[in-house]
């Protein structure tokens, strides 16, 4: 089999994470996520816990960049960068074969021939109440965060790339994970990569 190379683009609520996972652990491949992270921090700029705190957040305009490398960078814009240096290397350099969740895979890694485009959508009220299930919130608590994360998402995917988060015409599949369960999302997803195959 050629490389498997999937990028997952989630609305937060929707279990895209949990989908992807299952998609990599059926073809036996890696799971890029925010896991990555802990890579990137391995070069020394920055420790995980602030990697973390700027992971997939939109540049703050707000205040002066940092001079990298010649350039001006905010940290936001520099963790995102090495981010897609190491989803290039590995895709496009090593023709590794993973799947990888957000992160603008859908674009960084377009010019691969075996790229394959996932969206996972769900319906409002199923994405709020499975955050009140999975993180314990009250309903008004998890309609906050459910819009704030999805902005913060949003608008970071739309900032690095031409193609809109969440505009199905920039992706091959979109799911919407209120209408199934999680294990016949990952199934359609490998159906349709073995397809490709085939």
């Amino acid at each position: 089999m050629s490389q498997i190379l999937i990028s997952i683009g989630r609305e937060y609520g929707s279990g895209g994470h949990i989908v992807a996972n299952k998609v990599a652990e059926h073809f036996g491949i890696k799971l890029y996520d925010k896991k990555i992270l802990s890579e990137i921090s391995k070069e020394g700029n920055y420790s995980r816990e602030i990697m973390e705190r700027f992971d997939e957040r939109p540049v703050n305009t707000t205040f002066v960049p940092i001079s990298f490398n010649g350039y001006g960078l905010s940290i936001e814009q520099e963790i995102a960068m090495k981010q897609f240096d190491f989803l290039r290397k590995k895709g496009n350099d090593e023709r590794e074969s993973f799947v990888a969740v957000g992160r603008c895979a859908d674009e960084i890694l377009a010019e691969n021939e075996n790229l394959v485009r996932v969206f996972i959508m769900a319906d409002e009220e199923y994405k709020i109440n499975r955050i009140m299930e999975t993180e314990e919130l009250d309903k008004k608590e998890a309609t906050t965060k459910m819009k704030k994360v999805n902005k913060f998402r949003k608008t970071y995917h739309n900032y690095y790339c031409e193609n809109k988060w969440g505009d199905s015409r920039g992706y091959d599949l979109c799911i919407n994970s209120a209408k199934i369960s999680f294990d016949a999302a990952a199934k359609i997803i490998v159906d349709y990569v073995e397809s490709l195959e085939k």
